[in-house]
């Protein structure tokens, strides 16, 4: 039937922004909704004899026809196009290729002109009779799509109801009786509000695997409350939650787990062929999905392998042995890195030169990794030259190298007192540990406690230090942070961004003279804080946190003299701890080097100190404690 192929083009303007088009049309999945495909199954990544990969797919037409095709890596540069190829082993055709093109619009100022592109490969006369009535509407309503999408833009309607709820009714009951759960929650009740009509009238894969930073942006609210309001609405019984490991070259999620107790140390991505061990600052994520009371809800699959899946990666590209291709850079310089799939072979960039032709600027690819191509290109402005001199085709990606941040991960999510308060129960299985990239741990201590305890006796002085516990976790949780546990008189809390760390152990110092007037006998207290890694375990069913941090935290904190907090000195190198420490008027910054005990050498650190220990301001006035 290879005479029977057949090409058809469509085109539009729209007075939108290539950006704004790309990201429309650049998520596959939702558009393939929109347009009347059907839900799809993949199977693992499996390689063709030449090198480039492909996963196996089925969907069901009508229910109970099957269609089974390989879908190949799609191809783009963001903002400008991307193509899809499709071989199909049953159903109406034997190939698709499609290309999407965004354009620089000739009516409209700043506008895109969308142009699709589609090659048709009959498999039959049925096939080809089938052209008009899938493919050609197809691609009709992908243009209408972009329509409806423009009027949700300008307002003209609110939301494009583009699935029917296929798998159930909202409970509307059982909706109303758990919200009034949430009464007494310290939740925004403008979010609440919100999160009833997503829940009610979102479509499914609108209200499964929700992440709370990207609703709280769809919403224009602030992301740290709408995740609260997440974590309360779990508790109430409204959501789940779900841990998902990420990988950290393709991004993606590949295993899920309901508990923290099922988690694995390691994970494997088949696409890209590598274990990896779990790490909590960057690659397991909290989502959230309806609690099934309310509605049955599935996050049913259509594309697995669009541009959005992946909105860090500028261009992707298969490259065929022996051939060449000219990469267009991103415009303005972010931290980027080309990675050849699978392989996994890897070039970052901290910058781009600074010569703007970019004149032998290329790089050959081999067998064993990348080299520097000493060839010289007449290239155009900000292009790369990616030659592929290895004995397989090889698809390449442009992406950034720095981690997306718009994510919930368990690093952070665990770190917050209100979190280890509603669920205390969600720790790692005994004896499993996870690493965490980064993680700040706080150590606080009672001057003079023994003689407390003298002074007031036992009864007194308890209760006093419980108080005094009570106090510091309000500062910590306020500040984002979480109580671990504490050892004495002394707490140990953590903080997934030294930030916010340093600003609550600043506000503790600054408001322990508002807590000391409301006891009999003051209290001195001494703090230390510090930045790492660090390994997450379950210890004695909590979630606790060991390793060279922990201990360096501690030790620190035994610098401390009262009235103080002590830092490392490392922390003027972050950009917001220096600006925070710069900016402090009640405290006196003092440098020194301190000898810890366990460390060779001497270590730099930061001690601030109250400029007149134990006072208040009240309008600008200084005033000594009652």
């Amino acid at each position: 039937m290879e005479r029977f192929i057949r090409k058809y083009s469509i085109e539009k303007d729209f007075p939108l922004s290539r950006s704004f088009v790309w990201k429309v049309l650049g998520d596959n999945d939702r558009l393939n909704r929109f347009i009347g495909l059907f839900p799809v199954e993949f199977g693992k990544v499996e390689n063709k004899q030449g090198g480039i990969f492909y996963r196996d797919a089925i969907a069901k037409v009508a229910g109970f026809v099957d269609i089974l095709w390989k879908e190949y890596p799609f191809q783009w540069v963001k903002n400008e196009q991307y193509t899809f190829e499709r071989i199909y082993e049953k159903g109406p055709f034997t190939k698709l290729v499609t290309t999407f093109e965004f354009l620089e619009s000739m009516i409209y100022e700043n506008g895109c002109k969308v142009s699709i592109k589609s090659e048709f490969t009959p498999r039959n006369l049925l096939g080809l009779a089938a052209i008009p009535l899938i493919g050609i509407k197809s691609m009709k309503n992908t243009i209408r799509y972009v329509d409806e999408q423009m009027l949700v833009a300008n307002g003209t309607i609110e939301k494009i109801h583009y699935q029917k709820k296929t798998v159930g009714q909202v409970n509307l009951e059982e909706l109303n009786r758990l919200e009034t759960l949430l009464d007494e929650a310290p939740v925004n009740p403008d979010y609440r509000i919100k999160l009833h009509g997503l829940l009610r009238d979102g479509e499914s894969n609108d209200v499964v695997k929700m992440n709370p930073y990207k609703v709280a942006s769809e919403w224009g609210a602030e992301p740290l409350e709408v995740l609260r309001l997440f974590l309360y609405a779990t508790k109430a019984g409204l959501l789940n939650l779900s841990w998902n490991l990420i990988c950290p070259n393709c991004r993606v999620s590949k295993v899920e787990y309901t508990t923290l107790s099922k988690l694995k140390g390691q994970f494997h991505c088949d696409l890209c062929g590598i274990d990896y061990n779990a790490d909590f600052g960057k690659y397991v994520e909290l989502n959230f999905s309806v609690h099934p009371s309310i509605r049955k809800a599935y996050d049913q699959v259509f594309c697995v392998g669009g541009p959005m899946i992946t909105p860090h990666v500028h261009m992707q590209r298969v490259i065929q042995k022996g051939n060449s291709f000219a990469f267009p850079l991103p415009d303005g310089f972010v931290k980027m890195r080309i990675r050849v799939l699978q392989a996994n072979h890897i070039v970052t960039f901290d910058e781009w030169p600074e010569d703007k032709n970019i004149k032998g600027m290329a790089y050959t690819y081999e067998d064993n990794g990348w080299h520097r191509s000493g060839e010289q290109y007449n290239l155009k402005n900000d292009e790369m030259m990616i030659s592929n001199e290895s004995s397989s085709d090889i698809v390449v990606v442009m992406e950034k190298a720095e981690w997306n941040q718009e994510v919930v991960t368990a690093a952070w999510v665990t770190s917050l007192q209100e979190f280890r308060d509603l669920f205390s129960s969600e720790v790692l299985s005994p004896g499993q540990q996870v690493g965490i990239e980064s993680v700040t741990i706080l150590f606080s201590d009672l001057q003079g406690s023994t003689s407390l305890y003298e002074s007031i006796g036992d009864a007194d002085a308890y209760g006093q230090v419980r108080r005094h516990f009570e106090f510091l976790s309000h500062w910590i949780s306020k500040n984002s942070g979480g109580v671990v546990k504490t050892i004495g008189d002394a707490v140990m809390a953590v903080f997934h961004l030294p930030e916010d760390a340093l600003k609550a152990a600043i506000q503790i110092q600054e408001h322990v003279s508002e807590f000391n007037a409301t006891v009999g006998d003051p209290i001195v207290l001494k703090l230390g804080l510090y930045s790492g890694p660090a390994i997450a375990v379950n210890s004695n069913d909590r979630l606790d946190y060991f390793g060279r941090t922990v201990n360096m935290a501690a030790r620190v904190q035994g610098q401390s003299a009262g009235h103080d907090l002590v830092l490392s000195e490392d922390a003027l190198q972050n950009e917001k701890m220096q600006a925070i420490i710069m900016g402090l008027e009640r405290f006196e910054i003092i440098s020194f080097k301190a000898s810890l005990k366990g460390i060779n050498d001497d270590v730099a650190l930061i001690q601030l100190k109250k400029r007149v220990p134990g006072s208040l301001i009240v309008q600008n006035e200084e005033v000594s404690d009652i």
